[in-house]
């Protein structure tokens, strides 16, 4: 009788009465409503709204194109619910918030009063089955993010029975952000009353279209089986893959606990990568290098685990080109972000990765800001060795350095390495907790190679020999070049069996008498080099500046004292020092004369880099004069001696 007399678009106008009095929207049914009854009860309607609550706009909440719902007739009879496939196609549902941030989803079907109470025997038994769900065409949005070409495949649901499951849509959040396209399958096995749900065949796909090179990126998750039991509160995936362009990630993950306290653990695996090609699928630019072959290869590996509000990695081992670091890291609060390490580093030369060396210095080149507010929140405490390493032009072996960081303090001790046949050892600690960052460093080196660390820090060949060398520094600035100029402390330096190159005093003071007595000047030396057998020096260092005090340098051939100031900003030298010749020096056809054990004023001006040798030809000829009265004096000390001697003898 239903089939043959009832009209249901008769009752479009109560329907929509009911659901304006239920939800306070307005429901919109242009389209034709078809019932049948046997053997399903099915219901297809389409095209219809339902419109938003007031504040919302006159565009509807929900609109689709048609849906179609089927329930079997017979079960029901028996009260049971057995639903067919619930079908909608063009659904198009439009989520926003108003001003107030009030949702147009919110106080959906809401009763005014309680819901009455149901006797035992009343309605049917229950859910039984459903024959599946299909969303074809649909469009989900939300602000700027728009989920277009929904499409969502569900089949027969049962519970305790495998059901498979099949999404794909296009996720579009905006103008600046990287567009997403999604692809799943999956069976799943769900079962409510043990609290347990399987999902096999998990694959997931799609593509990311990001703002680097324009090609889209490929990504994918696959795992064979996800089991999770909320009973137990246990998770099991035994294994799983996942790639994104390029980079693909393997390994497993299990979890213990995982509604109370959570723990997981697992093991995760890095295949190698070639990073410049990877770092443009990101959007990210690949830098500048010194060395255009670094960057090829990336791989890493390494135990996971979570719990106790903290994260740790062991057995870590990463392969970046041919470096590699092993051990262990962790989070040990998740809360503060504190880290703990124990690494080890076989090698690496640094400076392979740094900018390219520019052919000029840029007058506009600005100093580098140290860093400052970033460094506060840092929480570390670890150990890193290094077998060997270059930085900066210098060559380190055996590298072993404690870190600690906190609340803005990073304090590197011990600092130790041995460095080009010698050794250092010390302490250095950046401070960072105050409004200008500040730098307190200890350091002792011995048997030190000069030229070879000279030749590595400033580019400078002018001092070879070992050296043992004592530094206290301390200095506070917001750039470098502040930092330099705010330098104070105390360095010890003992250097043996070196030289000084592109000095020779003997030469250039040789010079200098020739001119002074008028004779032909002798060419210039050709070594431009004073050796010598050990060079002592201290300095006091304030502003930026090395004030030494007691320079003593002794060989064979000369003896030199004196003193002078060094910019460590300006690399400017401003030195004067005595010397006082001994001997003629091998090569030397010239005795030295006159100028036999007389100390001559020198002046030493320039740069570190460039030094200007001037001796001092007033000074020079006071010497000259000092050395006739000396040996004027000893003359008449002799005779006045010898004739003493006389009178006493007579």
């Amino acid at each position: 009788g239903v089939w043959l007399f009832v009209n249901p678009n008769s009752y479009k106008g109560r329907i929509a009465q009911e659901v304006k009095t239920a939800t306070g929207r307005e429901l919109a049914l242009p389209g034709d409503i078809k019932l049948s009854v046997f053997p399903w009860i099915a219901l297809e309607l389409g095209p219809a709204s339902l419109g938003n609550p007031p504040g919302f706009g006159a565009e509807p909440f929900v609109a689709v194109d048609h849906v179609a719902l089927r329930v079997k007739l017979m079960p029901l009879l028996r009260g049971q619910l057995e639903v067919g496939k619930l079908e909608i196609d063009g659904m198009d549902l439009r989520l926003k918030k108003n001003a107030q941030g009030k949702g147009n989803w919110e106080d959906f079907g809401e009763k005014s009063g309680p819901e009455p109470a149901r006797s035992p025997d009343q309605g049917v038994e229950g859910f039984r089955e459903l024959a599946g769900v299909l969303i074809k065409d649909s469009r989900i949005s939300y602000e700027a993010s728009v989920v277009s070409n929904l499409n969502l495949d569900i089949g027969r649901v049962a519970m305790k029975s495998p059901v498979p499951v099949k999404l794909s849509f296009n996720l579009d959040r905006g103008a600046d952000a990287a567009g997403l396209s999604f692809t799943g399958a999956l069976t799943a096995t769900l079962d409510p009353e043990a609290k347990r749900y399987r999902f096999e065949a998990l694959s997931l796909s799609g593509e990311m279209r990001s703002k680097g090179d324009g090609r889209p990126v490929e990504w994918r998750f696959d795992t064979p089986l996800v089991d999770a039991d909320l009973g137990t509160q246990t998770l099991k995936i035994a294994s799983f893959a996942a790639q994104y362009a390029m980079a693909r990630l393997t390994g497993s993950l299990a979890g213990e606990k995982i509604i109370d306290a959570p723990t997981l653990n697992g093991a995760v695996k890095l295949d190698p990568l070639v990073v410049r090609e990877f770092l443009p699928r990101l959007g990210i630019e690949v830098p500048k290098t010194r060395d255009p072959k670094v960057l090829e290869k990336l791989a890493a590996s390494a135990q996971f685990a979570y719990g106790a509000n903290a994260a740790k990695l062991s057995g870590l081992s990463i392969q970046l080109d041919d470096s590699k670091i092993t051990g262990n890291a962790a989070i040990t609060n998740l809360d503060s972000m504190a880290l703990a390490f124990d690494l080890a580093l076989d090698q690496i030369d640094l400076d392979r990765y740094l900018s390219p060396d520019e052919s000029a210095p840029r007058p506009d080149e600005k100093p580098v800001e140290l860093p400052s507010e970033k460094l506060k929140a840092l929480d570390a405490n670890g150990r890193f060795s290094i077998n060997r390493a270059r930085l900066a032009g210098i060559d380190l072996t055996h590298v072993q350095l404690t870190v600690r960081a906190k609340d803005g303090v990073i304090r590197l001790d011990p600092l130790k390495a041995q460095l080009y046949g010698g050794q250092t050892d010390g302490e250095l600690t950046y401070d960072a907790s105050g409004k200008v960052p500040g730098v307190r460093m200890t350091q002792q080196m011995t048997g030190v190679d000069v030229a070879q660390v000279l030749k590595a820090t400033i580019k400078s060949d002018r001092l070879s020999g070992r050296a043992n060398l004592g530094m206290r520094l301390s200095g506070q600035g917001r750039t470098s070049e502040a930092l330099i100029k705010d330098l104070g402390g105390h360095v010890d330096m003992n250097v043996a069996d070196g030289a000084v190159e592109g000095i020779d005093l003997w030469n250039d003071i040789s010079r200098a008498q020739a001119l002074f007595e008028k004779r032909p000047i002798p060419p210039a030396s050709t070594t431009r080099r004073t050796r010598f057998d050990t060079l002592k020096a201290s300095a006091d260092i304030a502003g930026g500046v090395a004030s030494m005090k007691d320079i003593n340098v002794a060989s064979q051939n000369l003896r030199v004292t004196g003193t002078g100031t060094a910019n460590l900003a300006s690399r400017a030298i401003d030195y004067r020092i005595l010397v006082r010749l001994l001997k003629t020096p091998p090569g030397q056809g010239e005795d030295i004369g006159k100028l036999a054990l007389a100390d001559i004023p020198v002046n030493i001006t320039g740069t570190m880099a460039d030094p200007k040798v001037r001796p001092d030809l007033e000074g020079i000829a006071r010497a000259a004069l000092q050395k006739k009265i000396d040996e004027k004096k000893d003359e008449l000390k002799q005779k006045l001696g010898n004739k003493l001697l006389d009178l006493l003898s007579r």
